[in-house]
């Protein structure tokens, strides 16, 4: 038998499947999902994690589930996760209700909150193609809130105050480092209604079970024959007709289509080295030009909810405490005069989990905050706690903090897609329609197709963006086999 071993070993290690799925994030679980409706099943999918779900991350703590990635579904009609999941849902938090906590007091009175989002709105509208979001919002911000309090100091003070606190609310709604780069037109397409649906305590994972017909019944499709967990991949080879791909492990796999869908984060770290031959300059270009950020998501639980039934809380820092946290809190990353503290913008409750809090730090010092152990980011976060609400919550140390690291895993090096005005100014206007155009091979058959929210052309950052480019990936896949089919009947 020692010549079967031999031939095994260097003639039959690259494993054999039509389809290789690259990542089992909500668009490799889609594409998998589409697959399976059709009763196609030789495919194989590869995550380079120990577990699947890719940037959505649920895990049970506390009285329910959390997430550490993804938590909401942003609308309703338009959104493809919505229409899959809308009777397992319920309404999100409404910033209106925030708790505006300024110079350790909430500030009631005026609510530069709702002054403020009315102008983010406005300043995403610019008709300005090279105009960074944060251009467009000062300039509305300080011709209408500005002006309005010219002749009143405390207000004037406040409202100029605000103004880092409403960069951080953008930032983090767009997960990006800066606003000076965050474009102030796009072609993201807002779903209809409410904008932070939860999922009533079961976590985003509900979306994955879903897709694979195991909610609310387990009764549905077994990835188990089908995924193989911690293969991380190092190569994707073209070569005529099939391709291959090769794991840091040394496995190998040959296909005759794969499906990328890992981050934009990952395509733009290692495109160069992963794809032979090297992607189209159109590609690359819009890999290098489309934004992708990142933002620290804080778990907190605790022993009593001493916050009551307060909603969110909205931290704004004042030129006072931002020169004062230096002092007061003298360890992690400081730059350009900020301590790490300023960018805790807010906190606010997780569904259905009447102990655990969870809190939000964004901006340019996201890479470096994540390097601070759960330990140092619970001192700070606490301390800053109760600087802002000590005088009105008696707070108490968590008993458990965890805190987002997607920045630097290499499986993902960050959290979602923006548009950039660098991209504009290279006349790259949707790079999402560069990075979905698939891989062929000298026929003209897609060979390496590509998946995964930064390749939607109007969703892109969300996860019902996601599971659409899987669907269409899959239904892509779907009609290059009935053709195939056809052809050799």
């Amino acid at each position: 038998m020692w010549w079967l071993m031999f031939f095994v070993l260097f003639f039959g290690c690259a494993a054999a499947e039509k389809i290789i799925i690259i990542g089992a994030g909500a668009a490799g679980i889609a594409t998998a999902s589409k697959l399976l409706d059709q009763k196609f099943t030789d495919f194989r999918i590869l995550e380079a994690q120990n577990r699947i779900g890719g940037r959505i991350h649920t895990f049970h703590l506390g009285e329910a589930f959390v997430d550490l990635g993804a938590q909401y579904l942003h609308g309703g009609k338009g959104n493809v996760a919505y229409e899959l999941a809308k009777d397992y849902i319920k309404p999100g938090s409404e910033i209106d209700k925030a708790w505006i906590a300024y110079k350790g007091r909430e500030k009631t009175g005026e609510n530069l909150v709702d002054q403020s989002f009315i102008i983010q709105w406005e300043a995403y509208e610019s008709d300005e193609p090279y105009l960074s979001l944060g251009e467009s919002f000062l300039a509305r911000y300080n011709a209408s809130v500005l002006e309005k309090y010219k002749n009143d100091a405390a207000m004037l003070e406040y409202a100029k105050d605000f103004i880092r606190s409403a960069e951080n609310v953008l930032l983090l709604m767009d997960g990006a480092y800066t606003w000076n780069n965050l474009s102030s037109t796009g072609s993201f397409d807002e779903a209809d209604g409410d904008q932070y649906l939860s999922w009533d305590g079961r976590g985003a994972k509900t979306i994955l079970e879903i897709l694979l017909k195991n909610y609310p019944k387990k009764t549905g499709y077994n990835l188990e024959n089908h995924l193989s967990l911690k293969k991380s991949v190092s190569k994707i080879i073209l070569n005529g007709n099939n391709v291959k791909v090769k794991c840091n492990d040394g496995s190998e796999y040959t296909a005759e289509h794969v499906v990328f869908t890992p981050s934009l984060g990952v395509l733009k770290h290692d495109h160069g080295s992963i794809f032979q031959p090297r992607l189209s300059d159109e590609k690359v270009a819009a890999i290098e030009n489309f934004g992708f950020g990142c933002v620290v998501k804080i778990i907190f639980q605790f022993s009593n909810a001493w916050w009551g039934e307060s909603k969110t809380f909205v931290f704004v820092w004042s030129e006072e405490d931002r020169k004062s946290i230096i002092k007061e809190v003298p360890f992690g990353p400081v730059k350009n005069g900020d301590h790490w503290l300023t960018s805790f913008i807010s906190l606010g409750p997780a569904p259905n989990n009447s102990k655990i809090l969870i809190g939000w730090i964004d901006g340019m010092m996201v890479p470096e905050v994540e390097k601070l152990s759960n330990e140092e980011i619970k001192n700070g976060t606490v301390f800053a706690m109760k600087k802002f609400l000590g005088k009105d919550f008696d707070i108490t140390d968590p008993i458990k903090v965890i805190h987002s690291t997607w920045y630097s895993n290499p499986n993902f090096r960050g959290g979602y897609t923006h548009e950039t005005v660098a991209m504009k100014k290279k006349n790259i206007f949707s790079p999402q329609q560069a990075l979905l155009k698939p891989v062929t091979d000298e026929d003209g058959v897609p060979r390496i197709l590509f998946a995964g929210e930064a390749t939607h052309p109007t969703r892109y950052s969300t996860v019902d963006g996601a599971i659409a480019t899987g669907f269409r990936e899959g239904e892509r896949l779907i009609e290059i086999m009935k053709k195939k089919d056809t052809k050799s009947s």
